[in-house]
């Protein structure tokens, strides 16, 4: 067993918030989330990453303040957690069965850590079935025990508030990793230590690509886009609206400096959900303040645009390459071929096994949606809809206070970002801890209102735990 200072640091930190308030495990929650690349544990030949073992102490921490049956609720037959743990315990099962059912029935291209090379090879089963069960009953803990903490009154602005530390420490490492790779040093090399292929210090159009703490330029645009979406959004509907401005534009500096495709395009596809969004159903002055946004940046943009073509002409062609590099020629790149190929091959496996799917964790691919079909079938793939369908168009009570209506709005937008991203980009079904906060906040509230755990009960709940 091999125990890092990561390790070290969760389980500090987890034992100290078995004895705090709840609050301290959702701050603990996101913010070891931004760790996804380091190695807390290694067990063998397998690491586990610090969100996945401070996962326990936040687990343990929700089962104290309100017990089994109400973790048990956010998986009720009316709520968006039905459909997860439906999707949950068919992507299990088949993680199990069919690379057992339909061993040699199809070529896959496996999530396999025993192999240095990405290769066709038959149906079997393979190292990913029991990586991705482990992360799937994971996610789904993560979200049962968020959707727990939520009733509770002020949970929902903690979690905002605990977002916002994340995503402020994730823009501090993405400064960081510009900063040190302009002068030829990985500042943040201690923080990617687990068994990742390192693609970080690479170099696009001059310019570094930005990785943070993950060990690639797209996975750190696929965790932050959600970031910056979730407090743009915010900024809009006037929710600690200075701190929440500053740090999605801060965001959003580093995606479009990043060199990737993914955060480019990602960009793209969210802009249009943005332009016709209606968050005056929150707050009537969200509306001007999108106006607003979209004008100022309408204008900025055309005025920035013919200052470059009349003045600066050197930079529309080195602009034009770059955008052709990152975006245009991505799919004609060597990387975009084999990711093509990726996708090819796992709408093939979804057709040879006629919509039954060849079981979580056997195939990969550059595409979430292709990784659903193709791993989960026809059924998980419905059940995941309903998950997310639910989480993001159920109706909400305008008789929620102003705070818990606005993290709902702003989490469900982040949600969309982040399918949005993944749909072009995700290679597995994992998703992370931190997608899962924000599923969690944006459907735990329904059209009723209910009856909300009171302060002092919640003190008096705490209280008991802390003595026992």
């Amino acid at each position: 067993m091999e125990l890092s200072i990561f390790g070290i640091a969760v389980i500090l930190t987890g034992l100290a918030v078995l004895y705090m308030s709840y609050r301290a495990a959702i701050y603990g929650m996101a913010v070891f989330s931004l760790f996804g690349c380091a190695l807390a544990l290694g067990l063998g030949g397998m690491g586990i990453l610090p969100p996945q073992l401070f996962l326990a102490f936040f687990a343990l921490r929700a089962f104290n303040l309100v017990g089994g049956k109400k973790l048990a609720d956010a998986f009720s037959l009316d709520t968006p957690g039905f459909w997860l743990l439906c999707t949950s315990v068919w992507a299990c099962m088949g993680a199990i069965v069919l690379p057992r059912l339909l061993h040699g029935s199809t070529l896959v291209f496996p999530v396999d850590r025993s192999v240095d090379e990405i290769m066709l090879q038959p149906l079997a089963p393979v190292s990913g079935n029991v990586s991705q069960v482990v992360y799937c009953v994971g996610d789904v803990v993560v979200y049962c025990c968020m959707a727990a903490f939520l009733k509770y009154r002020g949970a929902y602005r903690t979690l905002a508030n605990a977002l916002l530390v994340l995503t402020a420490l994730n823009v501090l490492s993405g400064v960081v990793d510009f900063a040190s790779h302009a002068v030829g040093v990985d500042a943040l090399a201690f923080t990617k230590t687990a068994q990742f292929a390192d693609l970080t210090g690479e170099e696009l159009g001059g310019l570094v690509r930005i990785s943070g703490t993950f060990s690639e330029t797209s996975a750190f645009s696929t965790f932050s886009l959600p970031l910056f979406v979730f407090c743009l959004n915010l900024w809009i509907l006037g929710w600690r609206p200075k701190l929440a401005g500053a740090l999605a534009f801060a965001t959003g500096g580093l995606l479009l400096i990043s060199t990737s495709g993914s955060a480019y395009v990602g960009l793209a596809g969210y802009l249009v959900i943005l332009l016709f969004s209606r968050p005056s159903l929150v707050t009537r002055a969200a509306a001007a303040r999108k106006h607003r946004m979209w004008i100022i940046a309408t204008c900025m943009g055309v005025l920035g645009v013919l200052y470059v073509v009349l003045f600066l002409p050197g930079v529309v062609k080195a602009l034009s390459d770059f955008v052709d590099i990152t975006v245009m020629s991505k799919a004609g790149s060597s990387s975009g071929v084999e990711r093509m190929g990726w996708n090819a091959q796992g709408m093939t496996n979804f057709f040879d096994t006629y919509g039954i799917g060849v079981g979580l964790g056997s195939i990969r691919a550059s595409s979430f949606l292709v990784v659903l079909l193709g791993s989960l079938g026809v059924v998980g793939t419905f059940c995941y809809a309903m998950f997310v369908g639910k989480s993001l168009l159920s109706p909400v009570s305008a008789d929620y206070p102003f705070t818990e209506r606005a993290v709902c709005y702003a989490a469900r937008h982040a949600v969309m970002a982040a399918l949005i991203v993944v749909s072009i980009s995700g290679s597995v079904f994992e998703l992370g801890s931190c997608f899962y906060l924000f599923a969690a906040a944006a459907g735990a509230l329904s059209a009723r209102v209910p009856r909300r755990v009171s302060r002092r009960r919640q003190g008096a709940v705490a209280g008991a735990v802390v003595r026992g």
